[in-house]
Formats: structure tokens, sequence, C-alpha cells
């Protein structure tokens, strides 16, 4: 009997440690630990009597996953090992956000960690202001000047601040405009005939230009952000504070002339980024609108084998130029149960860290990020081996940091603008008719959203705007 006894112990302890394993194991992200610890254990002390806590950070970002980690590495062996610090950083592929929101929600989840929600994350406490937390002053204080309601500022608080930008423009295959003694174009009639050209010298094979409406951000990057180039602004009006759509009413007619000139390519109502990418990259397109993280898609997933330039999207009148607004970036945000763990200090050891200008440069000189702040940080860079249309990306005389657009507090009933935007490009609407209904339906919904304190529209309204956003080419 007492053989028996020892035996089920025995068995016990292996099946603890067997689960134990498993647990550790079957973590369905990539963890950066590096010290030995599981990521789950707080308040241990080292040999020299300093508490060491873990942080848990989470990210979606794949692309930088890499300098991020070794970033990471360093901190936990250098600063961290110090400080009692120890940083598990994870990153989720495409259900990252499913995760964070089950997580979030049970009063659990990472301490900190990227977020699309800001302003719903802070209204219902799950997230705490970088004010609270001393350190965080000087990284507030250093990002202000691009921050604003609505980005990272919610309540006249601060829960995250931009760090990088997504800047976009038009990829010409210089190849194929060298054989069709073309010149890049600046304008849309410009454009448009280059476009036709192309076409009609392309065998039908090679076509002008491909819109690819399957991907699910084609209408911010390659509608609003270049129209406002050729108008001021986007859909929503920074000087008024109101929506107008009607000022896409020149853009949309633009891009229908192509597709009615038959040299859009064939499948743009579903054909998503990717394959728009590898068509453009196959020599089978003249021209294609790009985001800056294209430049590392043309070398590794789609590797180009002819020269291509990034010039900016045309506009209507090259005479009437605005400088284009960017897409921006937020930094990661705090979760509440920080403070409750009272690792605030060490929370802000680490995000000092992860902001200094040696990891800004070293994203931008691997071609990953592009920094918000600019010359500021390019300067720093070695360039030789950069490619130019990295460098024209990151040229931020060219692009301009833009308020944000109320539209998540607004309300709208019917279809939203992105329905209506397909809806325009496949033909079934009147152009005009349908911008005007947007504007009504979206005005009227910004005014009950105002009416019911949901939206303070002095948030919304950049007194800088004409400065911002003037042409200085």
């Amino acid at each position: 009997m007492k053989r028996f006894k020892i035996l089920c112990v025995l068995l016990s302890l292996m099946l603890v440690m067997t689960f134990t394993a498993c647990s550790t194991s079957s973590r369905n992200n990539s963890s950066t630990d590096n010290t030995g610890n599981d990521g789950g254990t707080t308040g241990k002390q080292t040999s020299d009597n300093v508490k060491v806590d873990t942080i848990v950070m989470w990210s979606n970002d794949t692309h930088n996953q890499s300098v991020y980690e070794e970033a990471v590495k360093e901190f936990n062996n250098t600063i961290g090992k110090e400080k009692g610090i120890i940083v598990d950083y994870s990153v989720f592929g495409s259900d990252y956000y499913n995760t964070l929101d089950v997580a979030v929600t049970a009063g659990e989840g990472p301490d900190i960690f990227k977020c699309n929600k800001v302003g719903k994350y802070s209204e219902a406490g799950y997230i705490m202001a970088w004010d609270d937390i001393e350190g965080l002053k000087g990284l507030i204080d250093r990002f202000n000047v691009y921050n604003a309601p609505g980005y990272g500022i919610f309540g006249d608080k601060t829960y995250a601040v931009p760090l990088k930008v997504t800047n976009y423009g038009l990829a010409c295959n210089l190849e194929i405009f060298r054989k069709n003694n073309l010149e890049v174009p600046k304008t849309w009639d410009e454009m448009r005939e280059a476009a036709r050209i192309i076409t009609e010298n392309g065998g039908g094979k090679i076509y002008g230009y491909a819109l690819a409406m399957g991907y699910g951000s084609y209408n911010y990057f390659y509608v609003n952000l270049p129209n406002a180039a050729a108008v001021g602004d986007e859909y929503f009006n920074h000087t008024t504070g109101r929506y107008d759509f009607l000022s896409l009413e020149g853009f949309f007619n633009h891009v229908l002339d192509i597709i009615k000139d038959g040299s859009m390519f064939p499948g743009y109502e579903t054909m998503d980024g990717d394959t728009a990418r590898a068509q453009f990259s196959a020599g089978n397109i003249g021209m294609i609108g790009v985001m800056s993280s294209d430049v590392a898609t043309f070398k590794n997933q789609f590797p180009v084998s002819f020269e291509y330039e990034v010039v900016p999207y045309p506009v209507k009148d090259a005479g009437n130029h605005y400088k284009y607004p960017t897409g921006v970036s937020l930094s990661y945000v705090i979760n509440s149960q920080v403070a409750k763990k009272g690792v605030e200090d060490k929370v802000a050891e680490f995000l000092n860290y992860l902001y200094s200008d040696d990891i800004f440069v070293e994203t931008y000189e691997k071609q990953l990020d592009i920094p918000i702040e600019g010359e500021k940080i390019t300067s720093k860079a070695k360039t030789e081996n950069l490619d130019p249309n990295w460098i024209r990306f990151a040229d931020m005389n060219t692009f301009y940091i833009k308020y944000p657009n109320p539209d998540s507090d607004v309300a709208v009933v019917g279809e939203t603008y992105q329905e209506v935007y397909n809806k325009i490009l496949v033909g079934a609407v009147d152009v005009h008719n349908a911008l005007a209904d947007l504007t009504e339906r979206y005005n009227k919904a910004l005014d009950e959203a105002i009416a019911s304190g949901k939206v303070n529209i002095d948030n919304y309204i950049d007194k800088n705007l004409e400065a911002k956003r003037a042409w200085g080419k």
C-alpha cells in the first residue's frame, strides 16, 4: 500500500509537469522572453533582492517583429536585469483583435498592447491614461504636436501617442513608360491618357491602372487621401466641421473615366491588394496605388525585375495642389490593470526605451517603419543602401498630419460611405446624387451626435490647417 501511495504521488507530479509544459508550448503566437521566465510570474526576487515583474506586451505588427524581438531581448538583459523588469513580447496573426477583446474585457490581457479601439477602451476603463504615469510625461510632450482628440487623446487625456506613418503614392513601371514614350503623370488628365496609351499598346495583357477594390482599405488609401491633395481635405472639412462628400465628385469621375476607357485592369471590382501587387511585379500593370510598406513587398514578397518609381498621386490641377494627408499609427496603450499591479514605473521604463531614437532609426533603416518625426530621425540614418522609393515615401514635406474624422461617434442611418463608394465605382449609382445623399445623411448624424454630447465639434476644427497642408514643392 505504501509503495502504491508513492507511485500515485509521482504520477501526480508528472501530470502537473506535463500540463505546465503543454500550457507553455501551446501558445499560438510568437513570444520573446529571453530570461528563462515563463512570462506569467510577477513579484519574484533576484539574487540581489530586486523585485522582478513581468510586463506582458501584445502586438499584431509582424512586419517589424524581428527588430522588436531583438530590442526586447537587449532590454531584458540590460536595463530590465538591473531594474527587475522582464518583458514578455508576443505577436499574433489575423485573430489578434478577437483574442485581445476577449482577454481585456475579462479583466486579464496584456499590460501594454496595440489597439484599434482607443476611444472605446478608454471610455470603458480598460486602459489607463499615460498622464497618470509620471515617467511618460516626456513622451507625451515629445509627440503632442502630432496628437489630437480622436487619435490618442480622449477626454483631455492621452492614452496613446502617434509614432509612425503609412504614406502612399502611385507606383509607375518605368520600363512600360519608356517603351510608350510617356512621362510619369502629375494630373488626372495625364494619368488617364497614360493609362489609355499603355492599355492600347499592351496587347490585351498590359493595362494602364489597377484599383484593387477587394482590399478592405482601398477607399482610405486610394480614394480619400489622394483626393485630399486635389481639394484640400478628405470627405470631412476640418475648417467648417461638416461632412462634404461632394468634394470627391471630381476624383470619382477621374477613376470612372479610366474604367470607361477600358484602361483599368480587369476584375478590379473584387481583386485584392496582393493580386494587384503580383500583377504589377509581373509587368502587367503600368500604374498602381501603393503604400510605404510596399517597398518591402516589391523586394521580398513580389520582387520586381524592372525599375519603378513612386510618385505623388496626380491631382486635378498641378497649379492647385495640397500636401497629402498621411495614415497615422499610434503607440501601445496601457492596461488599467497595470495600476492595480503597481508596475507603472516599470512600464514607463520600457516604453521610454522602446521609443528611443535608436530603435526608430533601425526600423527606418530596415525599411519597415517611417517615423512620424520625419527628418529628426531619418537624418540620423544610413541611406546608402535604402531604396530611393523608400526615401521618397519618408519625405514628410510631401505629407501632413491631419486631424481625425468623427466617424466612430456618428451613427449613420443607411449605407456607409464605403458601401456607396463601391456602388459608384461599379457604375451602380449616379456619382453626384450618391455623394449628395452621403453628405446629407452624415451631417444629420453628426448634428445628432453633437446635440447628445457625444461629439465636441471643436475637437475636429483645425485652425492651423491651411499652413499644414500648403504645398511647398
